[in-house]
């Protein structure tokens, strides 16, 4: 057999499908070729079927040319689309449409994404497609699936950018925005209806704000703040000072939902449904609708989608009795992302979730095996009971030194930062997050099934974060604990 018949075939799809769209954005290849590419691909695929290396080669560059033609055809939106339109000179115009994200209040503006229907603009109506981010300075309650018309001032997004290499513009258009509305005091406003809704996503946003409210209600209002943004993703209000220390000590993975924030939810609710009676198979079946609610409220990022669909994976693979292939896992994440918005490639998001994953999974083990060989040597009665009791130890030193060296280029490039310190800070902030993220969750249900019992759990909450932000102050302080440059 041969080594490319050995490669997980989802895996080997994913790597062929993403070098397609890496390819395309560096090589303009015309559409029209590179669909005769792909038919004469998938011809040879079928003729070949019996022929096993022919066969497996001739699908992979069926699925090279896929990936290109994928991302060709996501950069040429239809003729109506909002992008292709120059409207900045227009003044105020009127667009009409439905709210496609939860509304975020802040203190001088409300914001949301807007899903473009009907544009009015000197006398004229046209139908529209594309998304604009929309910004209001004047007040009002405003919810997801609202259908308006919006009067206001339409611009494309500026071109800034900072020393991180972040650009603005390029960040909204990944997420298919190509404008944004602000609409001032004394802009029109109309409400039309509150049908436009997926019910599946209005449920998410609605538990969200409730549990958000409990927190509010029951921390101090720092620990609400940076609690709510590791465990709902509401990171407005997040402190600076409490960020730059978790950016400077390499922890900020943590203020990000990711697959970490969506494993202790799954290890919450399973041991909450073991805890009352649910059995196994019934857990897992529980558990699926409530990671995928977990994902819409707090955002769908890349890092979400991917640790949502890895964990769906594990839990049918036990619910059908099958050992769950991670690598395998992770490839498919990756499809599934990017069969609905290629340009999430170029996210960083994306970029360092699924290389953290990667790393962790190859390199971790490896990592292991030489620290209890290096201890062994080190101590040679170090074995059996003693070495177990390091376990724990071990395997957390390995998966976060493994997470560091795979991610440790791209975070230096982009963030312009080396973090020395990075390896111990998550041995010390990561068991902190997870305590206060599962203290979090206990709040939540202790305040609603019974009251009595929140403020105790709320005042342990309380001295946990605060212990945790002293900690990630202190290790940022340590010498020659982060280097900028």
């Amino acid at each position: 057999m041969s080594n490319l018949e050995q490669i997980p075939v989802l895996t080997a799809t994913a790597v062929f499908f993403i070098s397609g769209i890496l390819m395309m954005s560096f090589i303009n290849i015309p559409f029209f070729v590179l669909l005769a590419f792909c038919l004469i691909m998938l011809t040879l695929t079928f003729s070949k079927r019996k022929k096993n290396f022919v066969f497996v080669l001739s699908l992979l560059f069926l699925c090279l040319g896929l990936g290109g033609l994928h991302l060709k055809n996501h950069l040429r939106p239809p003729r109506n689309h909002i992008a292709l339109l120059d409207l900045q000179k227009a003044g105020n115009i009127q667009l009409g449409g439905i709210i496609d994200s939860d509304p975020t209040y802040g203190k001088r503006k409300i914001n949301f994404v807007f899903k473009d229907k009907k544009i009015m603009s000197n006398g004229k109506s046209y139908d529209a497609q594309g998304k604009a981010l929309v910004n209001i300075y004047s007040m009002g309650r405003f919810y997801y699936g609202d259908e308006l018309i919006l009067e206001g001032s339409l611009y494309r997004p500026f071109n800034f950018g900072n020393e991180t290499n972040f650009s603005y513009r390029d960040y909204l258009q990944k997420q298919g925005i190509s404008y944004i509305l602000n609409v001032k005091k004394g802009n029109k406003i109309v409400f039309l209806a509150d049908n436009g809704a997926n019910p599946f996503k209005s449920l998410a946003f609605k538990l969200k704000h409730s549990f958000e409210d409990i927190l509010k209600h029951k921390l101090w209002p720092v620990n609400s703040a940076v609690l709510s943004a590791i465990i709902l993703g509401e990171r407005q209000n997040f402190p600076e000072d409490i960020r730059r220390a978790f950016i400077q000590t390499g922890t900020a993975h943590i203020i990000a939902i990711s697959g970490f924030n969506v494993g202790i939810v799954v290890f919450i609710f399973l041991i909450f449904l073991k805890a009352i009676g649910i059995k196994r198979k019934a857990r897992y079946l529980v558990t699926i609708p409530i990671l995928v609610i977990h994902m819409l409220a707090v955002g769908a990022s890349a890092s979400v989608v991917r640790a949502t669909v890895m964990a769906l994976i594990v839990l049918i693979a036990y619910l059908i009795e099958r050992e769950p292939h991670i690598i395998n896992s992770l490839s498919l994440a990756a499809l599934i992302i990017l069969a609905y918005n290629p340009l999430q490639i170029f996210d960083i998001g994306f970029q360092l979730s699924f290389i953290s994953v990667l790393g962790i999974v190859i390199l971790s083990p490896k990592i292991l095996s030489l620290s209890r060989a290096f201890l062994c040597g080190l101590i040679p009665r170090m074995k059996g009971r003693k070495l177990k009791s390091s376990k724990v130890m071990l395997n957390s030193f390995a998966v976060s030194l493994a997470a560091w060296l795979a991610t440790f280029g791209l975070v230096a490039c982009y963030f312009r930062i080396i973090s020395p310190v990075t390896i111990l800070a998550n041995l010390i902030i990561v068991p902190l997050v997870s305590l206060s993220i599962i203290l979090g969750f206990i709040l939540g249900l202790s305040a609603i099934a019974c009251p009595q019992l929140a403020p105790p759990i709320a005042a342990t909450t309380n001295f946990v974060l605060l212990f945790l932000f002293q900690a990630a102050f202190s290790l940022s302080r340590l010498p020659f604990a982060y280097f900028y440059f």
